[in-house]
């Protein structure tokens, strides 16, 4: 396995979620795709899954990710937090790598795959609470979050 590779396949989901909030107008993030959880709280589950496994592998670094209300958290907080555990992220990979301690996980590789399931489990559910409420993407906008080559430079 190469690195890099996978730092930059991290870069294309962590774009693929901004891409997907910034589909999202401020009142979009209360939808639901029926009974499930409202956008905003998509989001927020997101940000907690990664907080939960960044006080595993970076115990110290992962205050830096907002605990926020699934309720009342803010576009705003929802960004920065992406933003912050982004990297944060890419951190918990390569130390888990280094260290050759997988703990749970068997491998660097399994950890990262299991996180991008998640993630895209999560999208999938904001796109489907946008589709169902009258609010679907244009095409050109979904099919733009399948760029990974280009989105995994950012």
């Amino acid at each position: 396995m190469d690195f890099d590779d996978l730092a930059a396949a991290w870069r294309a989901n962590c774009a693929a979620n901004r891409g997907f909030i910034d589909l999202c107008a401020d009142e979009d993030l209360e939808l639901k795709p029926g009974k499930g959880k409202t956008i905003r709280s998509n989001f927020v589950h997101i940000l907690g899954f990664r907080r939960s496994h960044l006080e595993d592998r970076l115990k110290a670094r992962a205050i830096e990710v907002p605990k926020l209300d699934w309720q009342t958290a803010t576009r705003p907080e929802i960004e920065s937090g992406l933003e912050v555990s982004d990297a944060l992220m890419v951190e918990a990979f390569r130390r888990q790598e280094e260290t050759g301690k997988p703990g749970r996980w068997t491998s660097t590789l399994l950890f990262f795959a299991y996180c991008i399931a998640h993630e895209a489990h999560h999208r999938s559910q904001i796109e489907i609470a946008l589709r169902i409420n009258g609010r679907e993407p244009s095409d050109a906008a979904l099919y733009a979050l399948w760029n990974w080559p280009g989105m995994s430079k950012s």
